[in-house]
């Protein structure tokens, strides 16, 4: 358990630091998936003694596209995603064949699961033409023929490229429910990410998804360059007014080699007029009837098309199953029925070419992934917990045999001391700033962990370079070499930006 003395330190430290939110790789970071041997058939194995032992769970699927429309700058400027730039129509239904041959290798593992929900994002999942939204669907029905109404399946895209006959073919293919990403209704704003959007566009794709009865998430991002909170609270008052009951509302994650952090990073409000532009928002949107439902997203009731949808959030702490189809897609399997050491997080090929020549060969396109250990899996839980803001003890208790405040006493009662978390009987709860602060309070529960993982790594590298020293000395040379064998690359540190298979603003 940390030290209580430097639970504080690392609190103090890390309150001005900006908040880099990790809903779509949770624990760990992909810096540590450094397997290439996933083991994709026995994890399909597993799916099947689970329902055999009656102990399913619910399969949230995800289907990306990689292609994103040109601006200047490029990729929307802040964007962290490994994206390509669209070539055309005929491009993307190619692309699109290949991950119906992605979805064949999955047909037997996911025979009989249940669908929780669906998410097709990317990229920018509304750049296909009406007819496709058809054959979206037909690839999800072939592997679960038996879809619940309940289950939530959303399409992601930005609203210049919706129409209303697409919303007409998005509706009519099964799909209820519209994601858009719309990061700044200010349009002066907006345009210094290089995007031609309108406000004219968001109003009319609004008004299309509420004429056709689909339920509408709006994401907004604070912290953008030039942003003010009178700026921000002007864009959500604008929400407010045209009815948009479902508003995903996060700061920017600023990083790698895009515009906004090499070009703009001195036009950034700090991370102090963040947390100022988080409580306004905060507060502005509780006194308008919306409730905070998870870190990022407020939802108003009444919504006659709502869906009952949590970015981000695992409610079930003893199992998660998330398949993930298409370039840079990620997939997590686990559950405690199998026991810890059996689950994984995975990601594929970040290489479009690899992608389709893995598929060429008839393989599961996976590039990499990570093997949990017990205290790997019970952190990637909680991590997803979190994100609903609040952790049932005697849910997590069931799950892993322990108590999550007895297991980070002392971080819990740290947090507490700055009003970040208060702890009752029945769940460990965050409060006030807590939930501007998720990244920071994740981090802090996986310190030891983390500290663990680098050791590790570090260890196989030396093991690494002492092989090859050996081998260049029984070679007859003198054993200098590089140190490219060190810890492996941050790889995923830029997608480890990405707000489940579902993230906020993609699009």
């Amino acid at each position: 358990m940390l030290d209580a003395g430097f639970v504080h330190t690392y609190i103090d430290t890390h309150l001005e630091q900006r908040q880099v939110n990790k809903i779509q790789h949770g624990f760990p970071s992909p810096r540590y998936w450094s397997r290439t041997d996933v083991p994709v058939e026995e994890i399909a194995e597993d799916r099947r003694r689970i329902r055999a032992a009656g102990r399913d769970s619910f399969v949230n699927f995800y289907v990306g596209v990689p292609y994103c429309i040109q601006t200047d700058p490029g990729k929307c400027g802040y964007c962290l995603f490994p994206v390509e730039e669209f070539q055309g129509n005929a491009a993307l239904e190619n692309y699109f064949g290949y991950v119906e041959r992605e979805a064949d290798l999955y047909r037997q593992a996911l025979s009989g699961a249940t669908l929780g929900a669906v998410y097709f994002g990317g990229g920018t999942s509304n750049l296909y033409k009406e007819p496709m939204y058809h054959r979206l669907m037909d690839l999800v029905r072939g592997l679960f023929p038996d879809i619940a109404p309940g289950a939530d399946i959303t399409l992601e895209g930005i609203p210049q490229l919706f129409s209303r006959a697409k919303m007409q073919a998005i509706k009519d293919s099964g799909m209820n429910r519209v994601s858009m990403g719309i990061q700044q209704v200010d349009e002066r704003l907006n345009k210094l990410s290089g995007r031609k959007q309108t406000t004219r566009h968001v109003v009319q794709s609004l008004e299309w998804a509420r004429e056709l009865g689909l339920a509408a998430n709006v994401d907004l991002i604070f912290g953008w360059p030039q942003q003010t909170v009178g700026t921000m609270l002007k864009d959500l008052e604008t929400l407010v007014s045209w009815n948009v009951y479902d508003i995903t509302h996060y700061e920017l994650n600023v990083g790698g080699p895009t515009d906004f952090a090499l070009n703009r990073f001195h036009e950034l409000p700090s991370t102090l007029a963040n947390l100022e532009m988080y409580r306004a928002s905060r507060d502005f949107l509780t006194d308008q009837g919306y409730e905070q439902i998870t870190a990022y997203n407020f939802r108003k009731p009444g919504d006659p098309a709502g869906r009952g949808y949590e970015e981000g959030v695992n409610r079930f702490l003893d199992s998660m199953d998330t398949v993930g189809l298409g370039y840079a897609a990620v997939s997590f399997f686990g559950n405690s029925a199998i026991g810890t050491d059996r689950s994984w997080s995975f990601i594929n090929h970040l290489s479009l070419p690899r992608y389709k020549q893995a598929l060429e060969e008839g393989r599961f396109p996976v590039e990499r992934g990570f093997s949990h250990e017990a205290a790997d899996w019970r952190l990637a839980m909680l991590f997803r917990s979190l994100f609903g803001l609040t952790v049932n003890r005697a849910d997590y208790r069931a799950a892993f045999g322990t108590d999550v405040y007895e297991e980070f006493a002392t971080v819990w009662d740290g947090l507490g001391e700055y009003g970040f978390v208060e702890v009752s009987d029945a769940e460990v709860r965050l409060v006030g700033d807590g939930p501007f602060y998720t990244p920071m309070v994740q981090a802090l529960l996986a310190e030891e962990r983390y500290r663990a993982l680098r050791e590790r790594e570090t260890q196989a590298a030396q093991a690494r370079r002492a092989a090859r020293r050996a081998r260049r000395t029984g070679n007859g040379q003198d054993g200098a070499g590089t140190e490219d064998d060190a810890a492996p690359a941050d790889t995923g540190a830029a997608a480890d930006a990405e707000a489940a298979a579902a993230s906020p603003a993609r699009g």
